[in-house]
């Protein structure tokens, strides 16, 4: 074997060997790193898994304080308002529901200058003692109407929604006082809560009562006008509330508080199924296959590459080879001219 040649096979050693360390040193390193990833994947699942609680607590929290300042209304909603005849005998704060057939007047009606001239007309409270007639005032939160009520008169706020009705039942309560019909067919079925009456809507409705019960009297309505307290209640009677709150703010808040308290279930349903604990892992079992195709990737690579560096080493081997047997076939059949000549002499002798 020629020196070439065994330097060409301690060269591919040497490859050999360097390509071991190589896969080696990445092999060490993908080891190093996946017990990186595993030790920062615990402290993230941790830190998500808290942030989780802390969202959950909070939300049940802002829940509980909806329906606390709605003084869990929701509750008389559901179980429904309480039948009564007689408002004004309710205690203050009771939600109760009622038909009214009958209204007397609005406490803030307006003076018309249009006098009433038929007795059988379907308009507003007059005042049968003025030529004015008086009319329902608009308002956007509604109007405050005198209802009779067991023997008194209960002041009741109906919210806008029921005015039209109310228009149509107080026209028709003043056609009955004056004959034009026979019976209080029309009625709206109403529901609120009792309240005291304030100062300001007390005095509204005992000056109503000042400008009207002249009438009231002659009509049959009252037997006495003397004693104004006898007929006018100190309750005032607050439609579509409950526990002095409006039935649609109600709704509004516990609809608030029941979309929060479904998101703390649906936080404590992916906290039970670990969805905060293995989201991590499988992060990091997708990066373990990411390195592992790598790693494939880079074995054929480092094939061709040894392969690419024997292919020269053979080449050359194969041409030192040649070269050899060239010379050694050229050595045999070369001969020089010296000997030659002295052949030739040689042959010429004999003859």
């Amino acid at each position: 074997m020629d020196e070439k040649e065994k330097e060409v096979i301690k060269e591919e050693a040497g490859e050999n060997k360097s390509s071991e360390a190589t896969e080696a040193t990445a092999e060490a390193s993908t080891e190093v790193s996946g017990e990186v990833t595993v030790e920062t994947a615990v402290p993230d699942a941790k830190k998500k898994l808290h942030k989780a609680l802390v969202r959950a607590g909070v939300a049940l929290l802002a829940a509980i304080i909806l329906l606390a300042v709605t003084k869990f209304s929701i509750i008389d909603l559901i179980k429904g308002a309480k039948e009564a005849d007689t408002v004004q005998d309710e205690e203050i704060g009771t939600f109760v529901k009622r038909d009214v057939f009958a209204i007397l007047g609005f406490l803030d009606a307006k003076t018309d200058d249009t006098a009433k001239t038929d007795a059988n007309a379907t308009d507003t409270t007059t005042d049968t003692s003025t030529t004015g007639t008086l009319t329902p005032a608009e308002t956007a939160s509604g109007e405050y109407a005198l209802v009779p009520m067991g023997g008194k008169f209960v002041t009741v706020h109906f919210t806008k929604r029921y005015l039209e009705s109310a228009y149509a039942i107080e026209a028709e309560t003043y056609s009955y006082i004056n004959g034009g019909v026979s019976s209080l067919d029309s009625y709206v079925k109403v529901e609120g809560t009792t309240e005291k009456i304030s100062e300001d809507l007390s005095t509204k409705m005992y000056d109503w009562f000042a400008l009207n019960k002249d009438w009231m009297v002659q009509a049959g309505v009252i037997a006495n006008a003397d004693d104004s307290a006898t007929y006018l209640s100190d309750v005032i009677w607050e439609v579509d509330t409950v526990n002095s709150m409006s039935e649609v703010l109600v709704y509004t808040l516990t609809g608030l508080a029941a979309a929060l308290v479904l998101y703390v279930i649906v936080e404590l349903i992916l906290m039970a199924t670990g969805f905060y604990l293995n989201g991590p892992k499988k992060k990091k079992a997708k990066k373990d296959g990411e390195e592992n195709g790598s790693d494939m990737e880079e074995e054929p690579a480092q094939v061709q590459e040894a392969s690419e560096s024997t292919e020269p080493s053979e080449a050359t081997i194969g041409e030192g080879t040649v070269e050899s047997v060239k010379n050694e076939e050229t050595s045999e059949t070369v001969v020089s001219p010296e000997a030659e000549a002295t052949e030739k002499p040689e042959v010429q002798e004999d003859k």
